[in-house]
């Protein structure tokens, strides 16, 4: 289970999660084919001139550039299963980093423009950076080299344009009541509403609604 499903709000669920382009993994395919090109080099002139002297040194500098290659594409592997690019019903998620995280989150109705930068080849190719311009603190949210950006841009615009009670069954009526189940006192729940507002993730007027009604039930 990845960071995104580990903090979802009661009733929020996954709708899109973008993942990192295999270009990625671009230096480590060079270093490899180049290891691939010096370890044919070595064995030919093992074969042709094998008292030259040639064969050794560029067979273990074949060895070098293949390990460096493998290294390199264990450690992109890593941080690609690492990093997380989630959209849900109420917020847009991005989470980098394997042992120090950089973690960013947005509401969806806090968005104000998502464009796209592709190259040439990242036309081609499929893929390309996705940067959000954000009502909130953080003013922006990056996605680089992101497969099928377009796609990712589509569905956080389906997303953030939906009406609210169709994002997630209106917050204050089903997740928020699922958020505070009745062994809850009233004042936990007034905590975790509380929370909720700080996040971004209930709009004032919800926040009001919910805590009138709490209090209302004492």
């Amino acid at each position: 289970m990845g960071y995104a499903e580990r903090n979802l709000i009661p009733g929020e669920t996954i709708v899109y999660r973008a993942r990192y382009h295999w270009t990625i993994y671009r230096v480590a395919l060079t270093l490899f084919v180049l290891g691939f090109l010096l370890g044919g080099a070595a064995i030919y002139a093992r074969y042709t001139s094998p008292d030259s002297g040639v064969a050794r040194p560029v067979a273990y500098l074949a060895l070098g550039f293949t390990a460096v290659a493998l290294i390199g594409f264990l450690a992109r592997w890593a941080r690609a299963a690492a990093d997380e690019f989630v959209v849900t019903q109420r917020r847009v998620l991005r989470k980098v980093g394997i042992m120090a995280r950089d973690i960013e989150q947005a509401p969806l109705d806090k968005i104000q423009d998502i464009s796209v930068d592709q190259s040439f080849t990242g036309r081609v190719l499929g893929y390309g950076t996705v940067t959000l311009e954000t009502a909130s603190e953080n003013g922006t949210m990056t996605f680089p080299r992101i497969w099928q950006p377009q796609a990712f841009k589509n569905a956080l615009w389906a997303q953030a344009s939906a009406p609210p009670a169709s994002r997630i069954d209106a917050v204050p009526a089903a997740s928020l009541q699922a958020a505070a189940p009745a062994r809850q006192t009233s004042r936990e729940r007034l905590a975790e509403l509380d929370g909720l507002r700080q996040q971004g993730l209930v709009t004032e007027e919800e926040y009001a609604a919910k805590r009138r009604e709490i209090i209302a039930g004492l």
